[in-house]
């Protein structure tokens, strides 16, 4: 009687400890285990380019271009301005009215694009007598320096001033020359009775040429400057 009782109360233990063994967590094995960081996948390197390293701001479109301003209305030529554009014989294109900066005396006066490459421009200015017109050829000669009856411009060294016509006393018919201060040849030249006087900007220093060009055609001995007459009326 008494061993099968301790046999009993022994196979209740074992039992107990087996519950209590099998409903207990593993102290070895945590409840919410943190996952292991995984490894950064290799990533190929990018070879420099030769783009800079900050990229540039968008471009501005450009504004839209302004209308270009309407071209001013051509002068109308007075009466005076006319004869001067009527009597060009040659030489001379696109002749227009000129009023500011004429010679002193001068009642009107035209200049025109030339036709020789050798020429800049030409001017033609009309005064009220010879009188008149001469002072300012003069005055002119007397700026840039040239002696009076110093030869023709043609022979001296950039400049000359003498008449063109033979006689006595002071010949109104008168040429003369000049290099200016930006080393351009200019050829002045007068033609009394009509009271024009004529001015003439090179595209050089080539004094010859302007010659050539203010005489060219020119039959008669002495002659005249072939690039003006008086127009009929």
């Amino acid at each position: 009687m008494h061993r099968s009782v301790v046999a009993a109360l022994f196979i209740t233990a074992i039992l107990v400890a087996a519950c209590g063994s099998a409903g207990s967590p593993s102290p070895s094995s945590p409840a919410d285990p943190s996952p292991s960081p995984s490894l950064p996948s290799a990533v190929p390197s990018v070879a420099p380019t030769d783009t800079p390293s900050e990229a540039p701001s968008d471009p501005v479109s450009p504004a839209p271009a302004s209308p270009a301003p309407a071209s001013p209305a051509p002068v109308e030529p007075s009466a005076e301005e006319q004869y001067l554009i009527d009597g060009v014989l040659r030489g001379g294109d696109d002749c227009r009215p000129v009023r500011q900066d004429l010679p002193p005396g001068a009642v009107a006066g035209i200049e025109c694009a030339a036709d020789d490459p050798a020429v800049a421009r030409l001017g033609f200015y009309l005064f009220e007598n010879d009188a008149t017109m001469l002072a300012a050829y003069f005055a002119r000669m007397d700026e840039e320096g040239v002696v009076r009856e110093s030869g023709s411009c043609v022979a001296g060294e950039g400049e000359g001033e003498g008449a063109y016509t033979p006689g006595e006393g002071e010949i109104p018919y008168r040429a003369g020359c000049f290099i200016n201060e930006e080393g351009f040849a200019n050829y002045r030249v007068t033609l009394p009775g009509s009271h024009v006087y004529i001015g003439i900007l090179g595209n050089s220093d080539d004094m010859a040429a302007l010659s050539d060009f203010a005489w060219l055609g020119s039959q008669d001995t002495p002659g005249n400057p072939t690039l003006w007459g008086e127009p009929n009326r």
